[in-house]
């Protein structure tokens, strides 16, 4: 039941002001009461979903549990969305994932250098996380 209230909220129209503001704060509520069957629905329907509730799903994921996150986030990776790709190299950063022995694909690594090219932001998230994370090449 929780999935099915996280699905409906992240698509939902908020301002992007909004969604910063007050609404991210209840979306990152239900992510934390999501069981494991929650996670398993969330992880098998998230490709299809519109853009926008991908950004806002990656963003805020990182506050479940982690060891259910973190293979999602390592997904949304390999994605050709860079701005999916950025939130979701953003979120990993913020989760206790050094603690994991995570496998980068090369093919990541690269593409994370080269989006740090794009932006000081960018360049900020991406170094972050490649030295917080014990990579596996």
């Amino acid at each position: 039941m929780s999935f099915l209230h996280l699905d409906e909220y992240l698509n939902k129209e908020f301002s992007p002001d909004n969604w910063s503001d007050s609404a991210v704060i209840y979306a990152l509520e239900l992510v934390q009461k999501l069981t494991p069957a929650d996670w398993d629905e969330l992880k098998s329907c998230w490709r299809e979903r519109p853009q926008e509730w991908q950004y806002r799903c990656a963003e805020i994921i990182s506050d479940g549990d982690s060891q259910q996150a973190i293979p999602l986030l390592l997904e949304m990776l390999e994605t050709p969305d860079d701005e999916l790709t950025l939130t979701a190299a953003d979120s990993l950063r913020s989760i206790e994932a050094a603690k994991q022995n995570l496998y980068l694909n090369p093919d990541v690594l690269k593409r994370l250098q080269v989006l740090s090219q794009s932006s000081s932001i960018a360049q900020i998230i991406v170094n972050e996380l490649l030295k917080k994370l014990p990579v596996r090449l």
